[in-house]
């Protein structure tokens, strides 16, 4: 035995646990061959759990590289959240997603693991697959083939959410169409048929950049879409759309059911043609829309599932963020913000828009604004949150 493995076996397992869980992934992963024990320790599913536990506190921001000639998913960057909202210079790291005639995109960031969703170019249906991968550790899955899509279909027109179901602890991805609904358990691998949705959520191909926006959010073991009330079929305009015919479709990965949720009231005077969304800050559920081409508004539930428990508590006007609701003649040229991150004491918004390669941080304490640009090929209105971790891919 080396004089090094002597001096660690000194170490109580608490201490060494507690040191190597502050590091980063690739450095525990090199240190898996400093002893049997610690390679043991390190694969433990507990030691993982802890990892895991404390990455939460180090939040990041995946950016997704886009391929400008295609708009295919290239690459993914990891943005340190405490970098963007302190505007501290930092290198980024860079991770590219191989491909060769697949294209791919990330639907999911779920624990340190990525959903990606591809197809092959071929002749006839388009084969659309899942992968898994962990960038982190470098390890992808295998391909999980997921349902024949006819070619005069668009690519966009598949929804897919990633999460972790508590109830069966595992990971699970929910794909909608306007025809099925199907959910993948990573447990057994197996794709299932659930009944069609009640309603079907908003698309937003007609809003420039932004046709991903509501491909569902996961919260509270949930995946939530936000939908029109009373309509199972598509609908591509919001034109003379009340707000009262809007509600959020919730589905439990758990049981696997539905619920409707419906939408803060006192309000009526959201901007039509601009859609709404739900997206998450601070762990609630969140609702946001542009009031009278002026503002941006946003509510949250602070109990999730609770109707009563909806409140505005942003409210911002576009000139503090610089910006302009209309830039074109189009309905298609109207400015669509998503928020992406709230700091824990409230005061530090940062925001994606679909005009803009960069991000927006506004701090509503005293009105300042300012922006972040990583490079051309960044999109930040498909930001996912992300941490590190050891989480293998499998089913727990």
């Amino acid at each position: 035995m080396s004089q090094h493995s002597n001096r660690t076996d000194l170490l109580p397992d608490e201490l060494i646990v507690e040191i190597l869980t502050l590091l980063t992934v690739k450095s525990i992963l090199r240190l898996k061959c400093v002893s049997k024990s610690w390679n043991a320790l390190i694969s433990n599913p507990k030691f993982v759990k802890f990892h895991l536990q404390r990455s939460t506190r180090n939040k990041q921001l995946l950016l997704t590289l886009i391929a400008s000639s295609s708009y295919v998913h290239c690459g993914v960057v990891t943005f340190p959240i405490r970098s963007l909202l302190e505007n501290i210079s930092t290198t980024l790291c860079y991770e590219p997603m191989n491909y060769t005639n697949d294209c791919s995109r990330v639907i999911g960031s779920c624990n340190g693991l990525l959903c990606l969703l591809g197809f092959s170019n071929t002749i006839g249906p388009s084969s659309i697959w899942i992968q898994f991968w962990n960038p982190a550790t470098g390890i992808l899955s295998e391909k999980f083939k997921s349902i024949n899509h006819p070619r005069h279909y668009r690519y966009e027109r598949l929804r897919c959410t990633f999460g972790y179901d508590n109830l069966s602890h595992t990971y699970k991805v929910v794909a909608v169409t306007s025809m099925e609904v199907k959910v993948f358990s990573l447990s057994d691998n197996i794709w299932k048929h659930l009944e069609s949705l009640p309603v079907f959520p908003i698309d937003y191909d007609f809003v420039l950049n932004a046709c991903f926006a509501n491909d569902g959010v996961y919260l509270n073991n949930a995946v939530n879409w936000l939908a029109f009330k009373n309509n199972t079929e598509r609908i591509h305009y919001l034109n003379g759309v009340h707000v009262e015919k809007l509600v959020v479709i919730s589905m439990d990965l758990g049981t696997e059911t539905y619920r409707q949720l419906l939408l803060p009231k006192g309000f009526d005077k959201m901007t039509a043609v601009v859609a709404p969304i739900i997206s998450v800050l601070m762990d609630c559920l969140c609702f946001s829309y542009h009031l009278m081409g002026t503002h941006l508004v946003i509510w949250k539930m602070t109990e999730f599932g609770n109707e009563q428990s909806w409140t505005q508590f942003i409210r911002i006007r576009f000139q503090d963020l610089q910006v302009e609701e209309e830039f074109g003649d189009s309905i298609y040229h109207r400015l669509f913000l998503i928020p992406l991150f709230l700091s824990e004491n409230g005061d530090t918004l940062i925001l994606a828009s679909n005009i803009e390669e960069q991000a927006i941080i506004y701090h509503l304490r005293d009105n300042r604004v300012r922006r972040t640009k990583v490079t051309n090929d960044v999109m930040w209105l498909i930001s996912k949150d992300y941490v590190e971790s050891l989480v293998p891919i499998s089913g727990t």
